[in-house]
């Protein structure tokens, strides 16, 4: 009987991996960079793994575009909240700075 590989593990590990180098790449080729957050998300949903919360706020969850800040979203504060918006289909998200109490 063969032992089933530690899938989670090597899928977190590649995720990683391509939030990386969609980092690095981004200045160079911007497609490119949104291709390998695309990537990261399908295997994320394929092999049932959270994407890990520092890379969260790093792309856009309604057009899949990795985000760099003043280059292709804004990010502002209101009311307590961080909006962080999209340049490319006006998407935007809302992380709270204080906990409710």
């Amino acid at each position: 009987m063969k032992k089933r590989p530690d899938v989670k593990g090597i899928a977190l590990e590649r995720i990683e991996t391509l939030f990386c180098e969609a980092s690095e790449t981004f200045k160079k080729n911007s497609i490119r960079s949104h291709r390998y957050v695309n990537m990261a998300l399908k295997l994320a949903a394929k092999s049932g793994v959270r994407i890990p919360k520092k890379f969260r706020s790093s792309y856009c969850r309604k057009c899949k575009h990795y985000l760099s800040s003043g280059v292709n979203s804004k990010v502002r504060t209101r009311k307590g909240k961080v909006v962080i918006s999209c340049l490319s289909c006006g998407g935007h998200r809302r992380i709270m700075l204080k906990p409710k109490i």
